[in-house]
């Protein structure tokens, strides 16, 4: 594994929202047993502790999490479903929707939330059978386990898509490599716009990468998080509120990071540039 991959993996453990905020409750408990030897140690944990738990509450209880993840959903929104652009030289879908252990465990292409990436792959590779596919993923969590290519694989044939059609590349472990390894991909002649399937709310950091490369392609979000438009204040389901606010947070981190080390085009890309 990269050494830049082990890096970014192993930060995000740690400052993903849902984590972040256990572990500072963790200290503040911590602190708190320090408050009868020094009692502003006690005032210190309770205001942490309060604020930690209002944070958790926004993000678990209200809208919030659709609201951050807006702007990015919103952002390529405008060619949802748009497939007027063509001719188009293939279809290129980015990997993360499978579920390796379970696929491995089952013999079964598990997906996760993100399976509408592989589910419209293959609807646009029936509505256009002349077309190559990329699929871009080559995650292996462990050996002797399915790889995002293995599980796609079987997605594929199942699904009666022409597996000599599609190419895998089994070398991409991020947004910046997925872009690198399709454009090695790309045969020579194949000059008219790709399609890029992802998810909505990963397009806009998709987007700069894949410019930076040099692929002329046309974003196809798919994948919604978010319903783009205001459903009041309060949502009560905890535990998907919070998953999405880990998604919208990874995403803005990544286009800041992407930015900083001259791996997109843009820090926020749009239609325009």
């Amino acid at each position: 594994m990269a050494w830049d991959n082990i890096i970014s993996r192993g930060l995000w453990v740690i400052f993903q929202p849902g984590n972040l905020l256990f572990i500072i409750l963790l200290l503040s408990l911590i602190l708190n047993n320090f408050s009868q030897k020094k009692p502003k140690y006690k005032t210190i944990s309770k205001r942490i502790i309060v604020t930690t738990m209002t944070i958790l509450f926004f993000a678990g209880f209200t809208n919030l999490s659709s609201w951050v993840l807006w702007p990015l959903e919103e952002r390529f929104d405008q060619y949802r479903n748009d497939l007027s652009q063509g001719p188009y030289a293939g279809i290129i879908v980015l990997g993360g929707s499978e579920k390796l252990s379970v696929s491995t465990s089952s013999g079964q292409a598990t997906l996760n939330h993100g399976s509408e990436r592989l589910i419209t792959a293959a609807q646009l590779a029936r509505k256009f059978p002349s077309l190559p596919i990329i699929h871009s993923g080559g995650t292996r969590l462990a050996e002797g386990e399915l790889s995002e290519n293995d599980v796609a694989k079987l997605f594929f044939t199942g699904a009666g898509i022409d597996i000599t059609r599609i190419r895998f590349d089994d070398k991409s472990y991020n947004t910046h490599t997925n872009a690198l390894e399709s454009k090695a991909l790309i045969k020579p002649g194949e000059n008219a716009k790709w399609l890029l399937v992802t998810s909505a709310f990963h397009m806009p950091r998709s987007v700069g990468a894949f410019r930076k490369a040099g692929i002329n392609f046309q974003p196809y979000p798919v994948d919604y998080k978010s319903t783009l438009k205001y459903q009041g204040f309060f949502q009560l389901e905890f535990s998907k509120n919070l998953s999405h606010f880990d998604l919208a947070i990874h995403e803005y981190i990544g286009q800041v990071s992407y930015y900083l080390t001259n791996r997109s085009t843009a820090l926020f890309p749009s239609p325009d540039k």
